[in-house]
């Protein structure tokens, strides 16, 4: 019985595979390099995780995550260029998503490496941007670049600085601090629209109910970890004036007469500011207890 039910796995999953082959056709290759790069770096990102204490089960989920969103999406794109038959024959569609996919994967591996202690040559992501002749691909990237600029400081912040603090409290702490205040920012960037730009009143609430309600995340994320309420309070008592006085600032940002990317601008590179300010007052915290812990 054991064995039919086996047989019966293999048969589905190559029913599967025969499917997606099907609507990948030349493309088929290329999908199997991303699903390639996609274990590489879940391997290496768990490697990182081993190394500086942070190891949980949910690297191999977050890998399951990334396949299936990823392979729905490859198959609908697919699914439009065979739709397109009729007009005209292309695969441009398909081929600009794997590879940006791909170039997306490789660079957070080579991150992970980087953190691992691997010499990579800063400019060899640019060298290879630069070499690659797909159609398209230029804006697509110039586009993804140009929409996270403005948080990449805090993503550098989360994969390079918070890694090296050794006290386990603290460092979780500054993780979940940091994911709330990018989610923060984003919702700065995204969700004020023209509309609020003249509206000066409405513009201060909505950033405020986005900062408030971020906040009460954030507490309610220490709560469920389990972080020591001393780490919280003493790192509330050095940082919390610099917090305070940049929430003046989100005011007086909301209510000039400034353009509506200008005021983005400005709140988001305060909270970034409020962030690199987070990292030294922590390790302020940790020597002001005789070291790490």
């Amino acid at each position: 019985m054991n064995r039919t039910n086996y047989l019966m796995e293999i048969f589905y999953l190559s029913g599967i595979i025969g499917i997606i082959s099907q609507f990948l056709g030349e493309l088929e290759t290329s999908y199997i390099i991303l699903l390639a790069l996609l274990i590489l770096d879940t391997v290496t990102g768990m490697v990182v995780a081993i190394r500086h204490r942070r190891f949980s089960s949910r690297g191999l989920a977050k890998l399951l995550k990334k396949v299936i969103p990823y392979t729905v999406s490859i198959i609908t794109v697919r699914l439009l260029e065979i739709g397109m038959l009729p007009l005209f024959e292309t695969t441009i569609l398909s081929e600009v998503m794997i590879a940006f996919l791909q170039i997306t994967e490789a660079v957070s591996i080579l991150e992970n490496l980087t953190l691992l202690g691997v010499p990579i040559p800063s400019n060899f992501i640019t060298i290879l941007l630069n070499h690659l002749k797909i159609p398209g691909l230029d804006k697509v990237l110039e586009a993804s670049r140009k929409n996270e600029q403005d948080i990449s400081d805090i993503d550098e912040m989360i994969k390079y600085q918070i890694p090296t603090f050794e006290c386990q409290y603290v460092r979780k702490l500054l993780e979940i601090k940091f994911q709330v205040c990018k989610s923060i920012a984003l919702q700065i960037k995204n969700q004020l629209k023209e509309k609020d730009e003249d509206n000066h009143e409405l513009m201060y609430y909505k950033t405020m109910a986005f900062i408030e309600l971020g906040f009460k995340e954030m507490q309610e994320q220490w709560k469920e970890e389990k972080i020591l309420q001393q780490y919280i309070d003493e790192l509330h008592k050095i940082h919390y004036y610099k917090v305070n006085r940049w929430l003046q600032k989100v005011r007086a940002i909301c209510y000039s007469q400034q353009s509506l990317e200008e005021k983005k601008e400005q709140l988001i590179d305060g909270l970034i500011i409020v962030l690199y300010q987070a990292i030294l007052d922590a390790r302020k915290l940790l020597c002001n207890q005789g070291g790490s812990r």
